[in-house]
């Protein structure tokens, strides 16, 4: 099974590569950059702010801490334990350092921008098909992005929503848990 996982993980980087351009990878590196730490930091502490200062939230602040916290750990636990090496040779389109399964960039942004459309779709339920199809494509596309820009096997990438979604999970079930409403 695991040579099969590494076939289809070779193949498609090299799908991803053959359909490469310059204006795509450029295109892509502005993309990925919606799911890099930095970013869903910065964003976080704005979102963690509001919740403080609207002290009804609460459960929410809860719930988006564990999701994203918890992501972020299993993550990097993850990257360490296995210890697979980025894709190299011609793949690579940017520089990337550290371990490569599972995809940070996968893992972040199912849990913040998952979280995030949780939360807004709760407050605004008449928006929430709206929220979750955007929040659906953001997360398909910082995915892609990795893909697209050589940093990242499929199987990365997709392992990273898993470990996402499950942390999104919990951290959706831990707001429902301290929610009075």
């Amino acid at each position: 099974m695991i040579t099969s996982i590494l076939t289809v993980d070779q193949w498609f980087a090299q799908l991803m590569l053959a359909i490469r351009t310059p204006l795509s990878v450029r295109m892509f590196d502005t993309v990925t950059f919606f799911g890099s730490t930095a970013f869903i930091i910065a964003l976080s502490g704005a979102i963690i702010l509001v919740l403080v200062l609207s002290k009804r939230h609460y459960p929410y602040l809860a719930g988006f801490a564990s999701a994203l916290m918890g992501a972020a750990a299993t993550g990097y636990v993850l990257k360490v334990l296995v210890a697979r090496a980025r894709p190299t040779g011609l793949i690579p389109a940017i520089a990337e350092t550290g371990f490569s399964f599972p995809s940070g960039h996968a893992v972040a942004s199912m849990a913040f921008y998952g979280f995030l459309a949780f939360l807004i779709s709760r407050l605004y339920p008449e928006y929430r098909k709206v929220v979750l199809t955007l929040a659906g494509i953001i997360i398909f596309v910082i995915g892609v992005s990795r893909l697209y820009l050589g940093v990242h096997f499929l199987s990365d990438v997709l392992a990273g929503y898993l470990v996402g979604a499950l942390w999104l999970w919990l951290g959706v079930l831990v707001t429902r848990k301290l929610a009075v409403d």
